[in-house]
């Protein structure tokens, strides 16, 4: 029997036989099962009881099994419940249905009940909010941003694989922001539902404490911490430049390392994360483009309140063979590269295609060796942690 705390789940189905297999395996575990057979029942029932999970099968009868998971994520009592969703739909379309309606986990039925329990769980584990030891006053941690100034480098990638080797090399508490706000992919390349995301801090900015925080913030198996950014392109408007600069002042408390992952624009949202990073990693690869755009970019950049000695450049594909050396580009920016990565070739592909980056699965790739002295510089200068203001 699992050692897990005893926790209070409800399983809303219509079907007594598979009602009849969850409250067994959910008991085995030593677990308190509430039962419902509607979509409605259940919304009576979630008020009434503490619940602590919902498993919700698909179909139900009379509310649908998605409206009834966006009912849950609607609601501020329930918008932060585990939601395991099992339907015999098991084809990429049905799950991203379930996902957008919010749901953390989709299980194709039939299921192994051993694989059951282990999302379980795994979802209950990543509920729990774990409690930051800290000192008063608040310490504030190390804020890191990546930027490029041309989309296609490589840059979300080497942010990514920095922070999940951080974490790997340190244990400490690290924190991914995801700051293209319109078409983020930190979520696709750490295969991550589109759950919760920096939108239910934005409604909530005045009444954000370590809960709410933790609650909204994604765990990823690695260990870090992800917020996401808005699953949709029309939402994106609704975080601004003040919402940012709030937002990394909290993160920058609650974490060690706060990596952000910036939109290649030099729009309010960026320059804000720019201004607010200890250390702006600067991504390009050798084209004529991206060299151009970083060399206009370090020109221009203390006007924009960056300091220069903040900014360290990052050559990616450094060992393409396109004509341009990486000393002729160091002319050209009239700034020192401190980092050259290879080309990471199919295997970079592959781990972003499956959701796995390449430090975990392939540790000992060339590429991956790179990204960890990248990673030990930014531990080594890491400074001594200052109080919060």
């Amino acid at each position: 029997m699992s050692q897990s705390p005893r926790r209070n789940i409800l399983i809303v189905s219509s079907d007594p036989t598979l009602s009849k297999l969850l409250g067994l395996v959910l008991t085995t575990e030593g677990h308190q099962v509430i039962a419902a057979t509607t979509g409605e029942d259940a919304l009576d029932k979630v008020p009434q009881r503490t619940c602590d999970m919902v498993i919700i099968d698909v179909p139900l009868a009379g509310m649908d099994s998605y409206e009834l998971c966006r009912r849950l994520r609607q609601n501020s009592t329930t918008r932060y419940l585990p939601i395991l969703m099992l339907s015999s739909k098991g084809d990429v379309a049905d799950k991203l249905a379930g996902f957008e309606a919010g749901a953390d986990e989709y299980l194709t039925k039939p299921f192994d009940s051993k694989e059951l329990a282990y999302r379980i769980r795994n979802l209950l584990l990543r509920a729990q909010i774990p409690a930051r030891p800290h000192a008063e006053p608040l310490a504030r941690g190390q804020t890191i941003a990546f930027f490029g100034t041309k989309g296609g480098v490589g840059k979300t990638t080497i942010c990514v694989n920095t922070a999940i080797t951080i974490q790997q090399q340190t244990r400490k508490r690290v924190a991914i922001f995801d700051g293209d706000f319109f078409f983020g992919d930190i979520g696709v390349h750490l295969n991550l539902p589109p759950v919760r995301s920096m939108v239910d801090l934005v409604e909530r900015i005045d009444e954000i404490d370590a809960d709410l925080v933790n609650q909204v913030m994604v765990p990823h198996s690695s260990g870090v911490r992800v917020l996401l950014s808005p699953f949709r392109p029309e939402k994106a408007d609704l975080v601004t430049s003040e919402h940012v600069k709030r937002l990394l002042d909290i993160l920058v408390v609650f974490y060690d390392y706060v990596i952000a992952d910036c939109h290649s624009a030099y729009d309010e949202r960026t320059l804000s994360i720019l201004e607010k990073a200890d250390d702006i990693m600067l991504v390009l690869t050798p084209e004529i483009g991206p060299v151009k755009n970083t060399a206009l970019f370090l020109d221009i950049a203390p006007s924009l309140g960056v300091t220069l000695d903040h900014i360290h450049v990052i050559l990616n594909r450094a060992n393409s063979s396109v004509g341009i050396e990486p000393e002729e580009i160091e002319r050209s920016l009239h700034h020192p590269i401190e980092f050259r990565i290879v080309s990471g070739g199919r295997p970079v592909v592959m781990s972003v295609n499956r959701g796995v980056p390449l430090t975990i699965e392939k540790p000992d790739h060339p590429l991956a060796r790179e990204i960890a002295h990248i990673a030990a510089h930014l531990i080594k200068k890491e400074a001594p942690r200052k109080a919060a203001p």
